[in-house]
């Protein structure tokens, strides 16, 4: 009598063999969804370790801002009361020979770039 397992798709002579060979490939099936379970696991723990370290960054980055904000006020507020008490305020931009023309447009403009 011959036997064929829908499992395996493969026919055997005895019903032992049959049992033996689906139990195998359960055992086979069952470690590969382990692998594939384990391996997903690894790269969800890898991706959750990159978000946090980006959230982290970025949480620094904010604060920074933060600051530049707050430091940018006070240089706002400090300027107006000198000029209220004094009528102006003068900066002179010196070059020096090595000095790029963007750093001095970048110095005049920087206060309205946020």
């Amino acid at each position: 009598m011959v036997i064929y397992s829908d499992k395996t798709g493969l026919k055997y002579d005895t019903v032992e063999a049959c049992v033996k060979a689906e139990k195998e490939y359960d055992e086979k099936v069952a470690a590969e969804k382990a692998a594939k379970e384990k391996a997903l696991a690894e790269v969800k723990a890898k991706e959750e370790k990159v978000t946090a370290d980006r959230k982290a960054a970025a949480d620094k980055v904010e604060t920074a801002r933060k600051a530049m904000v707050e430091a940018t006020k006070a240089y706002h507020e400090e300027l107006a009361r000198f000029c209220e008490k004094f009528g102006a305020y003068h900066v002179s931009f010196r070059t020096k020979p090595n000095e790029r023309w963007a750093d001095i447009f970048d110095d005049i403009f920087s206060p309205f770039w946020f």
